[in-house]
């Protein structure tokens, strides 16, 4: 099973968390391919110690540093988001397909299935963004407006891509896809994903929700039931922790917390582990305090109005 990871030297704590769950649920064999332009030479052998003992092969592709310099970014995002459309010509043409995991994910099965799906004359599969229709809706289409999307147009999200690799190396013109890039620049606000959902227009295919089951933290009044149910309702085999903040933080308060936890406090050390538990102990209890706070507050205005 061919696996693409693009990070850069900040995200090399949660790439080993999501490696840690994929290899804990994925028997088949690994090679993991890294774009990269900023990761150091020591993470690279870090890297490559690690997922030699988990029975994996590593294959790191340097990108130059130029490519997508001056591509639009905003918020959190980083260049490197860019590097996954270049599989077509970055990586051997012996491979036919390869499978694009971003790090803020965790793996809870194994994606055999998705992962030799059939493209059907499909560039890439994603699993559809559900995040926009279910939660921001007309906003949501009013924005697909601007970019160039229709309701009806196939829109995912680009944190779980399967791409076909042969059509990739066909129909893939990165000049072709910078020149869009730049030209939407003022509209984009999720840059790579939008880009890619424009470019590629009618040569997605899609896939079930469980393969990129999206999680956001909204307001407090959701924290209690996220963190102590989401684990009970239900079963995905990719959770993604899309939005800020991150698992990784200890601002973060939202469902499947508590299994990323798992993983994460092996790479960090003691000190690390009572300190980040100490942090989100005071971070938790401040929310809750909030959310009652608010619940008292709206109480008593509708006494007030009564």
């Amino acid at each position: 099973m061919n696996i693409l990871v693009a990070v850069n030297n900040q995200y090399i704590r949660p790439l080993l968390v999501m490696l840690d769950s994929l290899f804990t649920h994925e028997t088949e064999a690994l090679d993991i391919y890294l774009f990269y332009s900023l990761v150091s030479e020591r993470y690279l052998r870090l890297l490559d110690s690690y997922i030699d003992k988990r029975g994996g092969r590593f294959i790191p592709v340097l990108v130059e540093d130029s490519v997508f310099q001056e591509a639009p970014l905003k918020r959190y995002f980083t260049k490197e988001v860019y590097y996954r459309v270049l599989c077509g010509r970055l990586l051997p043409e012996t491979l036919e397909r390869i499978l694009y995991l971003d790090t803020d994910i965790i793996i809870r099965g194994s994606l055999e299935s998705f992962y030799y799906k059939e493209f059907r004359g499909k560039t890439l599969i994603g699993i559809l963004d559900l995040i926009g229709v279910r939660y921001y809706k007309e906003q949501h289409y009013l924005r697909l407006e601007q970019i160039g999307l229709s309701r009806d147009d196939i829109y995912v999200n680009s944190g779980v891509l399967l791409f076909n690799l042969v059509k990739m190396r066909e129909s893939f013109v990165p000049e072709e896809f910078l020149r869009q890039t730049q030209e939407k620049r003022d509209v984009i606000e999720m840059v790579d994903q939008d880009m890619i959902n424009v470019y590629f227009k009618g040569q997605i295919g899609t896939a079930e929700e469980t393969y990129n089951y999206p999680i956001l933290v909204f307001s407090a009044s959701f924290i209690w039931n996220w963190v102590m149910g989401g684990w009970r309702k239900e079963k995905p085999r990719i959770v993604h922790y899309m939005g800020i903040p991150k698992p990784w933080e200890p601002n973060y308060f939202g469902k499947f917390y508590f299994e990323y936890r798992r993983y994460y406090k092996k790479l960090q050390s003691p000190r690390e582990r009572v300190c980040f538990a100490w942090q989100h102990f005071w971070g938790y209890s401040m929310e809750i305090l909030k959310g009652i706070g608010r619940v008292l507050l709206r109480k008593a205005k509708s006494r007030i109005l009564k």
